[in-house]
């Protein structure tokens, strides 16, 4: 089975390959902004050296949270290249993706941070060994005091967002990434497979409140 997967929640526009569990390939750019154009060359980029259109089976998607207007790139760029093929889009939690990017080379407990606005973050605690769910993820959203109030310097901040090293301590930067989410849908393709449906939204908030991203949910 080919995945095709895609990462536009942060300013780091990924896109990756799994073919069978394995990542055969991974494309990616780094800017404020990105077009959905941009995000196609990518793609074009990494299928032109892997395998075609044509052979792709499924196309992952980080759902969010994360840019507003990166995150609807992404899904849109997923559903456009699906419909034609009739694939399934398979939404994966980019705190997963985060976590699974992260644990190549961390293996103790982490704080996962997504900056939003201002001073505010969302924010998940992963325990060592013991991967999210993927069904079911509790995320935080407060401000960088609050969290550092929660957390202080107990555990290893892990962000892919420009926060400054004197905010949280330690803090390691780490991109989530479309190879990541691809990996995620192969792993768990049979419980994402139901949420691909034509109303798929990206995963939004807005209260300062934790909340809980559970199937066939999504928040605004």
């Amino acid at each position: 089975m080919n995945i095709l997967g895609i990462d536009t929640s942060t300013n780091n526009c990924s896109v990756g390959l799994v073919t069978d569990g394995k990542i055969i390939g991974q494309n990616s750019r780094i800017g404020r902004s990105m077009a959905s154009e941009q995000l196609i060359e990518l793609i074009d980029g990494l299928l032109s050296k892997t395998v075609p259109i044509t052979e792709i089976d499924a196309i992952a998607v980080s759902i969010g949270p994360g840019s507003y207007t990166g995150l609807r790139i992404g899904l849109s760029t997923a559903k456009g290249l699906a419909f034609n093929r009739k694939l399934p889009v398979l939404p994966v939690p980019t705190m997963a993706v985060l976590e699974s990017a992260a644990r190549r080379t961390v293996d103790s407990d982490m704080v996962l941070l997504i900056k939003s606005h201002r001073d505010l973050a969302y924010y998940v605690l992963s325990r060592a060994h013991e991967p999210l769910p993927i069904d079911e993820i509790t995320i935080g959203y407060e401000t960088f005091s609050e969290i550092n109030k929660r957390f202080g310097n107990k555990y290893l901040y892990v962000s892919p967002s420009e926060i400054s090293p004197d905010v949280f301590q330690p803090l390691t930067r780490c991109y989530p990434g479309g190879e990541y989410a691809a990996l995620l849908a192969f792993d768990f393709y049979d419980r994402l497979l139901p949420l691909s449906t034509p109303g798929l939204e990206p995963m939004y908030f807005s209260e300062f409140e934790v909340k809980k991203w559970k199937p066939n949910q999504t928040f605004g």
